[in-house]
């Protein structure tokens, strides 16, 4: 009689010589048997194992970590491992790198060559355009126009009414929409700003029905019979920013150029808020909230 004893098994697993026809039946049938403990005792482990991954965070991962490490032991290769991109809810920031496509790269120089102004700082200002124009859904270049004609883009403009910043926000009428802080410090935040200047744009347009009569609202003339040319202006630089978007920046520019030149026969120039434009229209900004 042979007795083979398994650890894993709470039994002794015997073979008689009696039950065995022939020496290499006695031999199968004991390798079966162990074979069968050993496979029911990997699958205890297997058990508790995943019982203790569940239970036990710190132990995460180094089994994790176990799988990739034995594959490149025994010789094998891992692939490079692309992770999905997060969506990145952190508003650009002036002085910071910024990754444009090619239309706003184009949109970028175009300013940054109008207005003589740092490259960086254009790029950022054309990225918070698209994320402020994509949450209050208004075109970007149209706040782009926007900011071009208020204050040349200049961050730091303010008019003697006391609209301040790019899109010459007034902080006495708006200031909530800055958050908590100093509202006057937010209005001379480029970014805040911009975010605050689009929100009540794009209010002031769905309110007046169009994009000209919510021009004439943003600037304040919706109760004059005219807006002293404001809305043709931000129209005009609206269109050669979309035409730098499509690759013609050499033609935009002097498109610029000649309104610049010309601009005395229609209107006192430059008619923004960095340059009283207030004294310039028929009515004095007010920005009611919308």
């Amino acid at each position: 009689m042979l007795g083979i004893h398994f650890g894993a098994r709470a039994e002794t697993v015997v073979i008689t010589v009696r039950q065995a026809r022939t020496p290499r039946t006695m031999i199968m049938r004991a390798v079966g048997l162990l074979a069968r403990a050993g496979l029911e005792a990997i699958g205890l482990v297997s058990v508790i194992t995943v019982v203790a991954f569940a239970l036990v965070p710190s132990l995460r991962a180094p089994i994790r970590e176990a799988g990739p490490a034995l594959w490149v032991a025994l010789g094998g290769t891992l692939d490079p491992v692309v992770e999905e991109a997060e969506d990145d809810s952190e508003p650009p920031q002036i002085g910071q790198p910024v990754l444009l496509d090619a239309p706003d790269t184009n949109v970028a120089l175009y300013l940054a060559r109008r207005y003589h102004v740092a490259d960086n700082a254009v790029r950022a200002v054309v990225a918070a355009a698209h994320q402020a124009g994509k949450e209050h859904q208004v075109d970007p270049l149209l706040i782009l126009a926007v900011v071009a004609v208020e204050s040349s883009m200049n961050p730091f403009a303010q008019s003697p009414v006391g609209a301040t910043g790019l899109m010459q926000v007034m902080p006495d009428v708006h200031g909530p929409k800055f958050g908590q802080g100093d509202k006057d410090v937010g209005a001379l935040d480029p970014i805040a700003n911009i975010r605050v200047g689009s929100q009540i744009l794009g209010d002031v347009i769905r309110r007046g029905g169009s994009v000209e009569r919510g021009l004439q609202l943003y600037v304040g003339a919706g109760n004059h019979p005219d807006d002293g040319g404001y809305a043709g202006r931000v129209l005009s630089e609206f269109g050669r920013l979309r035409l730098a978007a499509t690759g013609g920046v050499a033609a935009a520019l002097a498109a610029g150029m000649h309104a610049d030149t010309h601009a005395s026969a229609f209107a006192p120039e430059p008619l923004s808020s960095s340059t009283t434009p207030e004294l310039s229209t028929p009515a004095t900004r007010r920005q009611n909230p919308a």
